[in-house]
Parts: C-alpha cells; sequence; structure tokens
C-alpha cells in the first residue's frame, strides 16, 4: 500500500473519530431533562481544547442552549489548565449572565451551582459564598422537578455546607439529595457517606455508624471500589473516637490500598493524612512519618492541596516534638509560614471561618429581614382585623337599626289593626245596648258579629303569611279578640231569652217533646231557626262548618222519625 492511501487513511479515520465525538442532542420537548441528557455526556477531554469545542459545537449552533455550551466549556477549560484560570472565569460568568436574560430560574441555579463546583475544587471559598448564598436563596422555592439534576444540586450545595461545618444545614439539603437520588447508584452512595459524616460532626456516632455501614454495604454491592474505600476512611474515625486504633489503623490502610489501585490521588492524600494521625496516637511515629511523606507527594503536586500541605506539616513538626528532635525543623517551619500566609484568601481555616462569617451574616440578615416582614405582616393584620371589624360591627348596627324600624313598624301597624277591629266589636255592642233588646236587635247583632269574625279570621291569615307572623304568634291579640267574638254563655242567654219572646211555641215544643236534644244542638237549631247559615252558624259558634253538619246528622240518628217533624216546625 502507497504512502499517499496511507495518509488518506488515516485522514478519513480521524474524520470519522471526530465526527462520533460530537454530543448528542434530544428532541423531547421537556427542556429540563434534555440539559440533563447533555449533562450525563460530558466528557473530559485534558488539554485538547480544540477537541473540546468541537465536541460541544451542536449547543453552540442552538441559541436555547447557549448557557449550557458556556458553562461546559468553562469546566473543559478548567480541566485543561487544571486551576483556577482567566478563560474560565469568563465562560462561568457568560453563562450565568446569559441564563439572568432567558429568565429560567432552573437554568440560572445549574448555571451558579456549576461555577461554585469550579471555585470549590479549586478552594475559593471567599468568592463562592455570595454565589452560594443567593443560590440557597432561590433553589428554597423550588421543588424537585424544576431543578436541573435535583440530586446533585442538593448534594452539591451539602458539600460545600458541611466543609463550611454548617452540618444541620448540609444535612438539610442531603436528605433532599437522598429522596430524590436512583437508589442503588453511586450518586446515592456518595449522599449516603456525606449524611454520615455529618452526624460524626454533629457527635450522633450511632447515626453515622450506620450511615457508613449503609454505604460500605451499597459500595460493594455496586461494585464502587472507591467510594468503599472512601468510606473505609471515614469509618476509621470513628473507631479512633471511640479509641480504637488497631481497627482504625487497619481501615485506613485498606482505604490507601484501594484508592492507590485506582489512582484516586486526593483519597490516598487524605487517608495517608489520617492514618498518621492515627499512629501518632498509637505511638507509632516512624509509620506515621512514611505515610505522611506519601501524602505530601501528592500535596505538593497540586496548588489547591495547600491546605492539606499544610496539615502534614503541623504533624510532622508534632513528631519531632515527640521524638525530641530538630532535624529538618527549620526548613518545615518556613514552609509552614509561607502557606499559611498563602492560605489567607484561598484556603485553610482563616479562608473557611470568613465564608462562615458571610453565611452567619446573610443568615442573620435573613433573619432581621424575616422578622421585620412578620412584624410588618402582623400589622397590616391587626389593621386589617380592626377595619373588617368595624365593618362588620357598622354592618351589624345598620342591619340592627333596620329591623328595628322594620319591627316597629310592623308592630304599629299591628297595633293598629288590632285597635280598628276591637273599635268595631264596641260599636256593635254598644248598639246592642242602645236599641230595645229583642230578637231583631240580637239577630242584626249577630249577623254584625259574624261579619267581623270572618275580617278577623282574614286579618289572622294575613299576618300569618307575612313577615309580621311572629307578632301574633307572641301577643295572640287577634286570637283573642276571635275569641271574644264567640258565643259566650252570656250572649247566648240573652239571646235564648228573647228568642222564647218571640217563638214560645217552638220553644215550648223544643222542650216538651223532644228533651234528648243538648243545649249545645239547640243552638244550632234555634240560628237555623232565624234563617243563619251553616257557615254563620260555624262563625258564630266557633266551629266547623262540617262540625254543624256532623251534628245535624247525629241529631237526626238520635230522633229518628221525629227528626223530620222538628224541622217541619222550622
Amino acid at each position: 500500500m502507497s504512502a499517499k492511501k496511507i495518509y488518506f487513511i488515516v485522514l478519513l479515520l480521524q474524520a470519522l473519530l471526530i465526527n462520533a465525538q460530537k454530543l448528542q442532542i434530544n428532541s423531547s420537548k421537556n427542556y429540563l431533562r434534555n440539559i440533563e441528557s447533555i449533562l450525563q455526556q460530558e466528557k473530559n477531554f485534558e488539554t485538547d481544547t480544540i477537541a473540546l469545542k468541537n465536541y460541544l459545537k451542536p449547543l453552540n449552533q442552538i441559541p436555547k442552549y447557549q448557557v449550557v455550551y458556556q458553562g461546559l466549556l468553562a469546566n473543559g477549560f478548567s480541566n485543561a489548565y487544571n486551576s483556577v484560570n482567566k478563560t474560565s472565569d469568563s465562560y462561568y460568568l457568560n453563562s450565568i449572565q446569559k441564563a439572568k436574560v432567558s429568565k429560567n430560574v432552573s437554568l440560572e441555579i445549574w448555571s451558579r451551582l456549576n461555577y461554585i463546583n469550579y471555585l470549590y475544587y479549586y478552594r475559593d471559598y471567599i468568592k463562592l459564598t455570595p454565589f452560594l448564598l443567593e443560590l440557597m436563596e432561590k433553589i428554597e422555592s423550588l421543588s424537585a422537578h424544576q431543578i436541573i439534576t435535583a440530586d446533585e444540586t442538593y448534594k452539591r450545595i451539602g458539600w460545600i455546607l458541611y466543609t463550611f461545618g454548617d452540618y444541620h444545614k448540609s444535612l438539610h439539603y442531603l436528605k433532599l439529595a437522598e429522596k430524590t437520588a436512583v437508589k442503588n447508584t453511586s450518586v446515592y452512595a456518595s449522599i449516603m457517606n456525606s449524611i454520615g459524616m455529618n452526624y460524626f460532626n454533629i457527635g450522633d456516632y450511632k447515626t453515622a455508624n450506620f450511615y457508613l455501614n449503609e454505604t460500605a454495604k451499597l459500595s460493594k454491592k455496586i461494585q464502587d471500589d472507591v467510594r468503599y474505600a472512601k468510606v473505609l476512611g471515614d469509618l476509621a474515625l470513628i473507631n479512633q473516637k471511640k479509641g480504637d486504633y488497631k481497627k482504625a489503623i487497619t481501615l485506613l490502610k485498606e482505604d490507601i490500598q484501594i484508592s492507590e489501585h485506582y489512582k484516586s490521588d486526593q483519597n490516598t492524600m487524605y487517608a495517608s493524612i489520617l492514618l498518621a494521625e492515627v499512629l501518632i496516637k498509637d505511638k507509632q511515629l516512624e509509620e506515621a512519618f512514611t505515610f505522611l511523606n506519601k501524602a505530601e507527594n501528592i500535596a505538593v503536586s497540586k496548588s489547591y492541596f495547600k491546605k492539606s500541605e499544610l496539615q502534614i506539616i503541623k504533624l510532622k513538626l508534632q513528631i519531632l516534638k515527640l521524638q525530641d528532635s530538630t532535624k529538618n525543623e527549620l526548613n518545615l517551619r518556613r514552609r509552614m509560614i509561607v502557606i499559611e500566609d498563602l492560605l489567607q484568601n484561598e484556603d485553610g481555616d482563616i479562608a473557611i471561618n470568613k465564608a462562615n462569617w458571610l453565611i452567619e451574616k446573610a443568615k442573620y440578615q435573613q433573619n432581621i429581614d424575616t422578622a421585620e416582614k412578620a412584624i410588618k405582616y402582623e400589622t397590616t393584620l391587626r389593621y386589617f382585623y380592626i377595619i373588617i371589624f368595624t365593618m362588620l360591627f357598622s354592618a351589624v348596627l345598620v342591619v340592627f337599626i333596620y329591623f328595628r324600624k322594620q319591627y316597629t313598624s310592623r308592630h304599629l301597624s299591628y297595633e293598629q289593626k288590632v285597635k280598628s277591629l276591637e273599635l268595631e266589636k264596641l260599636k256593635t255592642e254598644q248598639k246592642l245596648s242602645q236599641v230595645h233588646e229583642d230578637l231583631k236587635s240580637q239577630i242584626n247583632y249577630l249577623k254584625e258579629k259574624n261579619i267581623q269574625i270572618k275580617n278577623l279570621k282574614l286579618a289572622i291569615e294575613n299576618i300569618k303569611n307575612s313577615s309580621s307572623s311572629y307578632i301574633e304568634k307572641r301577643e295572640k291579640k287577634l286570637s283573642a279578640l276571635l275569641e271574644s267574638h264567640l258565643m259566650t254563655d252570656n250572649n247566648w242567654n240573652a239571646f235564648r231569652r228573647e228568642f222564647q219572646k218571640e217563638y214560645p211555641e217552638f220553644y215550648a215544643l223544643l222542650q216538651k217533646d223532644f228533651p234528648e236534644i243538648t243545649d249545645s244542638n239547640k243552638r244550632i237549631l234555634l240560628l237555623q231557626k232565624l234563617d243563619f247559615s251553616n257557615n254563620e252558624i260555624a262563625e258564630l259558634l266557633g266551629i266547623t262548618n262540617d262540625a254543624v253538619k256532623k251534628s245535624k246528622q247525629r241529631l237526626k240518628k238520635k230522633l229518628g222519625d221525629k227528626y223530620d217533624s222538628l224541622f217541619n216546625h222550622i
């Protein structure tokens, strides 16, 4: 095969490889889930930034993914420089700005957290703190489904707060991450691990031990050996607290062995420092020095491991003091001064304390704002209640006055009606007393009384169907007046006396030939004799029309053949 053909094949393979190394974008309608799919495809091209840009090119061609493009490009340059750099800073800040312009809170949270992760990785705690505070404020009002990779977001915030020593707040976010993360995954194992370490730092060793052991089991199950190594180191801390140095040393050595096998330098360094601390407590000073040298080789390789290097130097100085030796002490102290100066605004306890102070200040201000809002709310609520009470009281007063007037008006109308009917009755009785008391005047009197009874019944019926019914129900003046109109014993005696004068033979006939007729029957028969109708008789006697008819029927049955003879006389 000629050299030209080989060159052509190489170029073709390179072209195919470049085309294969392109990010895929889903066409789903769910924008946030599409972004999650993109983030899962993120790759580390190390120093090859051209391959990085080519891989991310599909994102750059779609305006709505520009925020993600800028953010992932920033991550790529961070990997390339392996330190804080102006190019990454520029891309991160552009990503945040574009997210703000889009007014998509979910996207803004992701872009901020992406930048925070970068600052956290390189230990720039002071710079990340204001971004973190803003992020925490925004995220509180969102539900998990509104957050891009919610489990990772909650976990990252929890990790940072753990670093700042805010263990209770860290637990809050890690518990949210635990709820949203997929079970039996490396992410879930890391969350469980972090929850355990928070409980450890709070002093709840029992709960910490439970979570760490659960993490170890899960790591074994899903074959996440690096996570398993890390949790061994964390379990060693619990054993160290208990004073079981032998168990702690065994766990840490296993942690280091696994971490070295998988080239997890940071975890190897961290575990070696922990092991050295335990070995010093167990008086194994030479071995402790060996592991500190191992950790130091890793610490000096990265600019952002200065805090660990400082910790190593302090432990070495501690060993020299215990050995009563001054070997290399001067060089160690000089290096310690240099590192402490470098850590003033980058890493270390001073920087973390400043970050903590800013967080506490923000919390304090938030508490003040909350208290002021509460006071304002309570004052507004108090005024609202006063206004509502005043309006209700006014409304009740207006309604009371209205109904009082209505009641007064109805009562006055009722009293006038009663007086009017009483006056009619009085006039009728006065008329009877002023004329010669004979049967004719008695008949006229009864006829007028019958009319008044009808009017009274009509008035009672009308008032029952009106809004004034309660007045008659309570006072019963119309009912009492109706009762007074009915034929009383006195009225009956006066009427019977005059009837006897006018119809002596008929009355004598009743007494002599019909002794079985009762007094109530006589009243009906005498009124019928004077041509009073059944209705008129019923009104005067205060009984129903049917009662009059039934009374006659019973009388007919009682008299038998004599009944016709009686009614011939009537």
